[in-house]
């Protein structure tokens, strides 16, 4: 009865520590490889092979033990394993001749309470096994060697080492227990004990059993909030926005190139032969050279190229309706300066006249000769005197900028000529009157 009431109160003891470690098992998978019991394990089936030591109770009269054992387990959380095993250990009996011999089958809780990467496979064993034993020593002289079953509960501390690939992910497995004897046979060992403390050190290995898993899926990403760039700033409104703009503030209507920074100005300048005259760029005060406008020797009269080119003229004043101008008449050194002065009058008013018949308002502008007074190159060569007659727009006032072109106007639509009216009828002619 007292071997009956200390097994149950083993199992007993077993299943609370089962119980309380499931529980505790799921806030321990809370947390990765929390109390993990060997992760390659998982919830795969495993057996040890396990090589024994025993350091006996001195009272049982023998010597140390050896011998090893078999367990087949299953991690049913990552807190808490259990497992059925047998065991066969064999002692020297002191002044005898046998060894005595003990074969054990029970059962086992392993339980796995700790983190971390090394603690992780430290655990707590418990268990309780029935044993057969064979040739015990005994203070019965007649009968010295004795045979009896018993109840084996034993607990103590293990660790795995590992996981390694040979072992199919499996680990080295070392324990150490405190076994107890709970046999109630009369007369056993040196003093007549009615129990046997033992202490129990396994080691060997623990091999799961079965392919292992595939490793759990990536997790996925986290969905990434996709923020809708801000519509690009173009502060001064030049076409060019702020991150490209090079030249902020810019002026408004003030054209800009592609970083955002005002074209070059255009120079007011004297055109090259063949090109047309441009009034563009021209501020009060410039001159523009009207280079080839001549006229017949000592006289006002303009060359026909001379006409060609003030057409052009014309049509530079037309663009820029608000423009006013000087036209400067100049001659070269040869002649009496009084001479060259009303020559130059003439030649300018000319000009002007010219223009005048050309739809430039003449309000606009105004003429004026300065002989001989304003050389630009030397009178003593050919070249400097054919400089040197000369006839030159100067601006006066007003803007240079171009008006755009007038959008042209649809034509109205034709309307429907009207019915034609009939003809009224002729009135007979009269009858003629009879000669008097």
């Amino acid at each position: 009865m007292k071997r009956v009431a200390l097994a149950s109160a083993v199992l007993a003891a077993m299943t609370a520590v089962s119980v309380s470690a499931q529980d505790a098992g799921g806030a321990a998978d809370s947390g990765p490889d929390r109390g993990r019991a060997n992760p390659a394990i998982n919830d795969r089936f495993y057996f040890s092979v396990l090589g024994s030591h025993v350091w006996e109770d001195h009272q049982r009269q023998t010597d140390d033990g050896w011998g090893g054992g078999l367990t087949l387990g299953k991690q049913f959380s990552s807190f808490f394993s259990a497992e059925i095993s047998g065991f066969y250990q064999e002692h020297h009996i002191l002044n005898g001749v046998d060894s005595l011999e003990t074969m054990s089958v029970g059962v086992s809780g392993l339980v796995f309470p700790f983190s971390g990467s090394v603690t992780q496979n430290i655990y707590g064993i418990v268990g309780a096994h029935y044993g057969d034993v064979k040739n015990h020593p005994s203070i019965n002289v007649s009968d010295f060697q004795q045979n009896y079953d018993t109840i084996f509960g034993s607990a103590g501390l293990g660790f795995l080492y590992g996981p390694f690939a040979w072992l199919n992910n499996g680990s080295i497995r070392a324990e150490a227990l405190y076994r107890m004897d709970f046999h109630d046979k009369p007369g056993l060992g040196g003093v007549d004990e009615d129990d046997f403390g033992d202490v129990v050190a396994n080691i060997g290995f623990l091999v799961p059993i079965g392919a292992n898993p595939a490793p759990p899926p990536a997790a996925e990403p986290a969905p990434v909030e996709v923020v809708p760039a801000a519509a690009p700033v173009d502060s001064d409104g030049d076409g060019v926005t702020d991150d490209l703009d090079q030249c902020p503030g810019t002026p408004a209507g003030e054209p800009v190139n592609e970083v955002g920074c005002p074209l070059p100005k255009k120079q007011c300048k004297t055109p090259e032969p063949g090109q047309p005259v441009t009034l563009e760029g021209c501020a009060a005060g410039d001159k523009i050279v009207l280079r080839g406008v001549n006229f017949e020797y000592d006289k006002s009269r303009l060359t026909t190229n001379a006409k060609t080119i003030l057409d052009g003229v014309s049509d530079a004043m037309a663009s820029a309706p608000t423009v006013t101008v000087e036209v400067g008449g100049h001659t070269d050194a040869r002649g009496s300066d009084e001479y060259n002065q009303k020559l130059s009058e003439r030649r300018a008013a000319s000009v002007l006249q010219y223009l005048v018949g050309k739809g430039v308002d003449a309000g606009r502008m105004t003429s004026a000769g300065y002989g001989e007074s304003q050389p630009v190159a030397d009178n003593e060569t050919d070249e400097g005197r054919e400089l040197n007659r000369r006839v030159e727009l100067k601006i006066t006032g007003g803007s240079t900028e171009v008006a755009p072109a007038p959008a042209a106007e649809a034509a109205p639509a034709a309307e429907a000529a009207p019915a034609a009216d009939a003809a009224p009828a002729a009135d007979a002619a009269p009858a003629a009157e009879p000669t008097p």
